[in-house]
């Protein structure tokens, strides 16, 4: 985070619920592959996490209160929320979101793969960035995913932007919204080459191993 505001890029995190209605900052739902801990963070209390050392570093692990005082403003940030699958988890990851940004001033922006979440973020977040991840999912049914991909739910959720795998690029889905007026991102971007293929496609790209 300290590399991207010093670049003067924004920052993009994934925060995923714990057992305590907490938001800890970790892609994964599971602990082992990227720390020293092991198990699903939903199981753990907050503070529990905030010990837990980033395997490789001498870092741990940040929860969102963290992650605004880091940033105070200093970049944007897009924050992609790791939807819970139980309702009643969603309701609750929506609320704490709600609760942290209250009192934050500066550039934000909320994404999440999870149509229902982003419904319930919207009348609370009226002045937030809603944005909805799609593409390269391979749960569920063929209909389902079809539904997903094309974002068929966009009357009822009403995205601000959409961010759309770079590898299933072009695609009809995001394409479709991007005539309607919504921006585009795409995730991840991982080369030059790669970033300059879906130019025509995209507004902006989220990116790791190289500075476009």
């Amino acid at each position: 985070m300290e590399a991207a505001i010093e670049a003067g890029f924004a920052v993009e995190v994934d925060l995923q619920l714990t057992a305590d209605a907490g938001l800890v900052i970790n892609h994964d739902a599971t602990l082992d592959r990227t720390t020293d801990g092991t198990g699903r963070i939903s199981d753990y209390p907050l503070d529990d996490l905030r010990r837990i050392r980033i395997r490789g570093s001498d870092e741990t692990l940040s929860s969102v209160t963290d992650l605004l005082a880091l940033t105070s403003g200093r970049a944007p940030l897009f924050i992609e929320l790791k939807s819970p699958a139980d309702p009643t988890a969603k309701v609750a990851m929506a609320s704490v979101i709600t609760r942290a940004l209250a009192g934050y001033s500066g550039a934000v922006a909320l994404m999440t793969f999870d149509p229902d979440l982003l419904a319930l973020l919207r009348p609370a977040l009226k002045d937030t960035p809603l944005g909805i991840l799609a593409g390269g999912e391979e749960h569920g049914s063929l209909i389902s995913r079809f539904g997903r991909d094309m974002m068929l739910h966009t009357p009822r959720t009403k995205p601000d932007f959409v961010s759309y795998y770079a590898v299933a690029l072009p695609h009809p889905g995001p394409a479709l919204q991007r005539r309607r007026g919504r921006p585009v991102l795409s995730w991840t971007v991982r080369s030059a080459a790669e970033a300059k293929r879906i130019e025509p496609y995209v507004d902006q790209i989220i990116f790791e191993d190289f500075r476009p």
